[in-house]
């Protein structure tokens, strides 16, 4: 599970306000172009990569998750649907795959309902938090998690598992509204 920064958004918030308000924001931004769209549309396969908008919505919403089960001193890969051994032996894309695999032939309704109960399990959590408790490290919520903790404060994968990450998938559901 990668804390890759864009460079669009290499400084992380400094505070929870500031890291709310971006949320929002590319939420709002991802969630206009989902509107756009019909059930039918939802569903297509992409030409690019056959990701439906659905995968696309299951996909973020698993990494999401994975936050909320980190902040809340959960094991990230139970919530995210994936077994510790999966963890442990594949990379980032091959995690991606399996989440996509194993919600291909989940019902529409079921992918957009986890995917507005997951962003409100997020934001009830985040508002626990302190702008200090942004700034404490990945072992410090998952102080048992194999791996090393880069250092990195949270907010840093927070930033990389909501605002940024709907802004990186949002080029391709817009290529999927504008029919590529």
């Amino acid at each position: 599970m990668d804390n890759e920064r864009t460079e669009a958004s290499a400084t992380p918030p400094r505070t929870k306000a500031e890291l709310l308000a971006q949320i929002d924001q590319s939420r709002g931004a991802l969630e206009r172009a989902i509107g756009q769209l019909s059930d039918a549309q939802l569903v297509a396969p992409g030409a690019y990569d056959g990701w439906s908008v659905k995968d696309h919505l299951a996909h973020l919403s698993a990494w999401e998750a994975g936050m909320v089960a980190l902040l809340q001193r959960r094991p990230r890969y139970e919530a995210m649907g994936l077994d510790e051994q999966a963890i442990q032996d594949s990379e980032t894309d091959d995690l991606n795959a399996i989440i996509q695999r194993r919600s291909k032939d989940r019902p529409l309704a079921e992918v957009r309902a986890e995917f507005a109960q997951v962003h409100m399990q997020l934001l009830d959590t985040l508002a626990g938090l302190t702008d200090a408790d942004l700034l404490k490290t990945y072992s410090y919520y998952q102080p048992d998690e194999p791996g090393e903790d880069s250092g990195d404060p949270i907010v840093n994968w927070l930033a990389g598992n909501t605002f940024e990450h709907y802004a990186e998938h949002l080029p391709w559901i817009q290529a999927l509204v504008e029919g590529g």
